[in-house]
């Protein structure tokens, strides 16, 4: 059974592309987490490292309302579609599903 509490979708993405993945991932990407729920909390290429490393130059944190609407967005066929993109201007990205604190 799926969760009805908020989730986020984390991820670490080695961007090697940087015109691609701008001009045809981000804008249609953006609209997609839009149109299900979902609010961007970090889009940045910039991060300090306070300890270990933090691999990627690239990092994304999104929130939605429950697992439904992240798995939604994931599987969204518009999505799907520009997916390509990030894996044609990347080297690599990770990305995971994580359960909201709840202390």
């Amino acid at each position: 059974m799926m969760s009805e509490d908020t989730v986020y979708v984390a991820a670490q993405i080695q961007v090697e592309d940087w015109d691609t993945y701008r001009s045809e991932y981000i804008p249609k990407t953006f609209e997609r987490i839009t149109a299900h729920g979902g609010e961007v909390l970090v889009a940045s290429e910039e991060a300090e490292e306070l300890e270990g490393e933090w691999d990627g130059n690239w990092t994304v944190l999104i929130e939605f309302a429950s697992e439904e609407h992240a798995y939604d967005f994931m599987q969204d066929e518009e999505y799907v579609e520009v997916m390509s993109a990030r894996h044609e201007a990347s080297a690599w990205s990770d990305i995971a599903m994580l359960p909201k604190f709840d202390g």
